[in-house]
């Protein structure tokens, strides 16, 4: 081992010499609690150079173990490069000490995983040599079970992941410990996405598992009830009375019981019923509330304030205050919205119906929900980055808001990695012809085919367009009048077998295969209640609803989620991994104190919507990428 200690050192020289002048910081994973007491015990007063300079120098197994030292300053620091170069010429053996063995390993998944390679990270996680881990202390134990739980995530295997620390709970003894282990396991089962947990059932061998995913089961079931969700968290640890979270509850579910006893009481519902947008948030929300009332649960008093017309909205929102409300759910006009947000201070927590400025920082005890393009952009650029594309093209309407929604996409797909190698507006079905060709630079190829007429006899020339062949997939702003002329102008042009992912106004909400036909192929993202999933409030309503348009729908659908939000609201801010299965989507809330909504994926199928698999529209990819919340 000395010669290859030598060569470490002289690598590493070469490679960390920004490192020379600091000193080590302690380098167990601060991310995870409670990790392995090792024997490799970083001296803090040394440097990444002085540590190899010293394995040089040493005999095996000490020179593995100054080395380790070395690299895992390395990782602290988010110097992969250099961490890499340094483990690279740590051989793993059987003469090495389970202690050894075990850093060694651990580093170089937890490598893999910077790198975002999850799949290596659980191969090195997993080898064969940390059988002898169980002669390990038990936080070096932890250590191991936490890091596979982390590749898991990474690969979006939710209940594998919440395995690991089903697992782990044997090791610990620690009330804070076993406290924030089940916090973490509630964490990970919560952003699963709808359904995945139940097609990895094969995982689920133990009692602790099963407890688990019974547990988030009964409490998915009762989410629109809190009364009944309460009753059935208890009637859960009177069954399962031997299970970890029957004796401690994560937060999460702990926070339920303090929601049933302090939630409003008092409502006003601030919204202009003069306007048609208004009328159908209107119309939702009293839906639900009705929906509730039959259930028996206890709800608010309700004071409906009517803002049509208002200018300024500080004047009647005072009013309401002095009504002695207890929050206040609007407005919902844009304007109105950033006047609430500019106030230095807010008396009650108020759920504003609309985003107001996101550079503007926003008063205490201010919520944001809303149909927010921006949810809607990035979970299509997502699904065609699951998709496997990365170039893109986009086609929106012209004009100034459009032009929004255009660089809303670009700057998103920028920031995942991808590349935009073209972008148009149109302006009328007369243009659509012209503006595909120029997108796709197929009068390019046209115009050279003329000039090539133009010198050669007619009679020699065979000529068929060929479009850039640069670009994955299209992204694609329309509604259905504007789609239905399009897409078959795209096929016409030679471009039917590019891919097109649009925004929900694609989707008029209407059940029209004839109609919908010229639509086929096309990926949407869109509220889970257009899409007709069972919401148990759409039987109920289906008969004072007549069909209405997409905006109509999703609308209503605002409203009633509106109304869903009004008591979680402290819980989604305390909890932030807490999602909410709501009519317009998942939800959740950023840091901000806004809503995000997760939609569900779909397409276009001989003129039908077939509604495509959770996991294809909901990944691991960040909501806003190398970006603030």
């Amino acid at each position: 081992m000395k010669n290859i200690s030598r060569y470490v050192f002289l690598t590493g020289m070469a490679l960390v010499l920004s490192y020379c002048g600091s000193s080590a910081p302690d380098v167990r994973n601060t991310n995870r609690a409670d990790q392995g007491n090792v024997s490799v015990t970083t001296d803090r007063t040394r440097t990444v150079n002085d540590l190899l300079a010293l394995a040089a120098d040493a005999d095996s197994p000490l020179a593995e173990d100054y080395t380790l030292q070395a690299s895992a300053i390395a990782l602290a620091a988010g110097d992969t490069d250099n961490a890499a170069a340094i483990l690279a010429n740590v051989v793993i053996n059987d003469d090495l000490s389970a202690e050894l063995v075990f850093e060694a390993t651990r580093q170089k998944a937890e490598l893999a995983l910077a790198r975002n390679d999850a799949r290596d990270a659980l191969t090195f996680a997993n080898t064969d040599l940390l059988e002898r881990v169980s002669a390990l202390p038990a936080d070096s134990q932890r250590a191991l079970f936490e890091l596979r739980a982390e590749a898991y995530i990474e690969l979006e295997q939710y209940l594998a992941a919440a395995r690991e620390h089903t697992q782990l709970a044997d090791t610990l003894t620690r009330p804070d410990q076993i406290a924030d282990n089940n916090n973490r396991i509630w964490q990970i089962l919560t952003a699963a996405p709808a359904g995945s947990l139940s097609m990895q059932s094969a995982l689920v061998d133990s009692y602790e598992l099963r407890g688990w995913l019974e547990l988030i089961n009964v409490v998915n079931s009762e989410q629109n009830n809190i009364e009944r969700q309460v009753a059935a968290i208890t009637r859960w640890q009177n069954r399962w009375n031997r299970h970890t979270a029957a004796a401690v509850l994560p937060e999460a579910l702990d926070f339920v019981v303090e929601i049933l006893n302090n939630r409003p009481q008092h409502i006003a519902l601030m919204l202009p019923l003069g306007d048609a947008a208004g009328q159908a948030v209107h119309e939702g929300f009293m839906a639900a509330y009705y929906n509730a009332v039959s259930q028996n649960q206890d709800v608010p008093e309700v004071e409906v304030i009517d803002t049509t017309g208002v200018r300024d909205i500080t004047n009647l929102y005072q009013q309401a205050v002095e009504l002695g409300v207890d929050m206040v759910i609007g407005p919902l006009l844009k304007e109105s919205v950033r006047q609430l947000q500019s106030m230095p201070q807010l008396p009650i927590p108020t759920l504003a119906l609309n985003y107001g400025d996101d550079w503007r920082i926003s008063p205490t005890g201010f919520y944001q929900f809303g149909l927010a393009p921006e949810d809607e952009i990035r979970q299509a650029a997502r699904m065609a980055w699951q998709a496997g594309h990365r170039n893109a093209a986009v086609l929106t309407p012209a004009g100034e808001d459009y032009r929004r929604i255009q660089d809303g996409f670009v700057e998103y797909w920028l920031a995942l990695g991808g590349q935009v190698a073209s972008q148009a507006s149109f302006a009328s079905a007369s243009g659509y012809s012209d503006i595909i060709r120029q997108m796709m630079n197929i009068d390019t190829s046209e115009a050279r085919a003329q000039r090539l007429r133009e010198v050669l006899p007619r009679n020699s020339i065979e000529f068929t367009p060929r479009r850039r062949q640069d670009i994955d997939f299209i992204f694609m702003l329309a509604n259905p009048a504007e789609g239905r002329q399009l897409k078959p102008t795209m096929a016409f042009h030679f471009v039917g077998d590019v891919p097109v992912y649009a925004m929900p106004a694609i989707y008029d909400g209407r059940t029209d295969a004839t109609g919908n036909r010229d639509l086929n192929g096309i990926t949407f993202v869109d509220a889970p209640w257009v899409l007709g999933n069972d919401d148990p409030l759409r039987a109920s309503t289906a008969a004072v609803w007549s069909q209405a348009t997409g905006p109509v729908q999703r609308l209503r659908a605002m409203g009633i989620d509106s109304f869903r939000l009004y008591a979680r609201i402290s819980q989604l801010e305390n909890f932030p991994g807490i999602r909410l299965q709501g009519a317009t989507g998942v939800l959740s809330m950023r840091e901000d104190g806004s809503i995000m909504r997760e939609l569900i994926g779909a397409q276009f199928v001989e003129g039908s919507i077939s509604v495509l698999n959770p996991d294809i529209a909901s990944s691991g990819i960040p909501d806003n990428p190398g970006g603030n919340p």
